[in-house]
């Protein structure tokens, strides 16, 4: 098989994917027809190409909240984005959300994450799959402790963390902190959005302070955080498309996947929202194995890695690494030459 071909069956793992940034342009139209006799305004809603930086894209999410502003259109959407991600190869697969409700539908808060979690436990034999619920930066406390509290109602139904995401340009961590700080103690798993921009720079010593079990992004790292998280060795959930195009860093080249490699350093090549940056994982793996130079071997290394930052047990780690071996065995061939 051709690189390209090799980047879509190598089993991956993804670990930092919103659910409704992950709708494909095929199911954004069914989702737009679905609505569009009782919200007309949406009827010519697609994603656009050429937005330009990071606050360019936060805006959509307004159009898209409302195609799934009700259960129905929820379960739909996880359904199709599960799927699609076990079509790229994703054998391991952590989905993530901002519980929402909707008066005008009767959806909410609590009924939102029900209807995702009950798509996420449909038995599916290629594919194991999880939720992440986050916490938005533009939440109040109130707000964020809710969302722990839906964790904890639903922690045996598949939730296996609590994010931190949102505009990066408004909220504060702060705020926030004793929400996370709870989430801790409840033994849930913390990954959080981090130093995507400079603006976000003084909050990392807090942010840090929570020991967060991953970090996303992680696009700019003084000193100090980077020798925190060297340290711990906290896994990185690495976006690069979604950087490059949100011009948090300059081109793919210059992308700190490269010292991550240098150092030896935990990541996770992941998509963020593949609906808006029209990138599937193993796009993400091909793209990195051009800009760094790297052979199959070397990717299916980062992929096998990728099994000890998932949020779920040691079991299903150890069940994972078997699988991936199984894999390799059988595909030896791909790797000569």
């Amino acid at each position: 098989m051709d690189f390209v071909q090799f980047c879509k069956k190598l089993p991956k793992i993804e670990l930092h994917a919103h659910i409704n940034g992950s709708i494909s342009p095929q199911t954004m139209k069914e989702l737009v027809k679905r609505k569009k006799a009782t919200k007309p305004e949406l009827a010519d809603f697609s994603i656009p190409e050429g937005l330009e930086y990071i606050t360019d894209f936060f805006p959509l999410f307004k159009f898209i909240y409302q195609l799934t502003d009700d259960e129905e259109s929820v379960r739909l959407v996880t359904r199709r984005t599960i799927d699609e991600f076990a079509e790229d190869g994703v054998r391991y697969l952590e989905l993530r959300s901002t519980p929402r409700a909707n008066p005008e539908t009767g959806m909410t808060k609590e009924s939102y994450v029900a209807s995702v979690l009950s798509v996420v436990n449909e038995p599916r034999q290629n594919i194991r799959v999880k939720l992440i619920i986050s916490i938005d930066r533009r939440n109040t406390l109130e707000e964020a402790q809710e969302v722990v509290d839906l964790a904890i109602k639903f922690r045996d139904q598949g939730i296996v963390g609590i994010d931190l995401c949102g505009d990066v340009m408004v909220g504060s961590f702060d705020k926030l902190k004793p929400a996370f700080e709870r989430a801790k103690a409840e033994h849930f798993k913390i990954t959080l959005h981090f130093n995507e921009v400079k603006e976000n720079i003084p909050e990392a010593p807090s942010m840090l302070s929570v020991n967060p079990d991953r970090l996303g992004h992680a696009t700019l790292l003084d000193d100090a955080s980077r020798e925190t998280i060297y340290k711990n060795q906290c896994p990185i959930e690495v976006c690069m498309t979604s950087n490059v195009l949100c011009k948090t860093v300059s081109s793919y080249e210059a992308h700190h996947v490269k010292d991550l490699l240098k150092q030896g350093h935990p990541f996770v090549l992941c998509t963020d929202d593949k609906g808006v940056f029209f990138s599937e994982l193993s796009n993400e793996y091909a793209k990195a194995g051009v800009a760094f130079d790297m052979t199959r071997e070397q990717l299916f290394q980062a992929s096998f890695q990728a099994i000890d930052a998932i949020f779920d047990d040691d079991r299903v780690k150890e069940t994972l690494k078997q699988d991936w071996q199984t894999w390799r065995k059988l595909n030896q061939q791909e790797f000569s030459g």
